[in-house]
């Protein structure tokens, strides 16, 4: 499984994103959570149904590389590949 957690603090913001691309039957899917430190994170998937890993390596290279657009840096070693 690979994962990584993402956060963003500025201002009054503070704000967590977590992602993960998991193995399913034959399969990969992308999942994360999201939402403001210390409360319940609301979760979601970015594969509905289970893909192949490289397009699941896609699409979570796509997410990660989307968030840390929006400013969310990786917390020291919450990288795992």
């Amino acid at each position: 499984m690979k994962n990584i957690s993402l956060y963003f603090k500025e201002g009054s913001s503070d704000k967590e994103y977590h992602i993960q691309l998991i193995p399913m039957g034959k399969g990969f899917v992308v999942n994360f959570q999201y939402g403001r430190v210390g409360n319940t994170l609301t979760p979601g998937t970015k594969t509905p149904i289970a893909v192949s890993e490289a397009e699941a390596d896609k699409v979570y290279n796509k997410l990660v590389k989307e968030k840390m657009g929006k400013g969310y840096q990786p917390l020291e070693g919450s990288i795992k590949k």
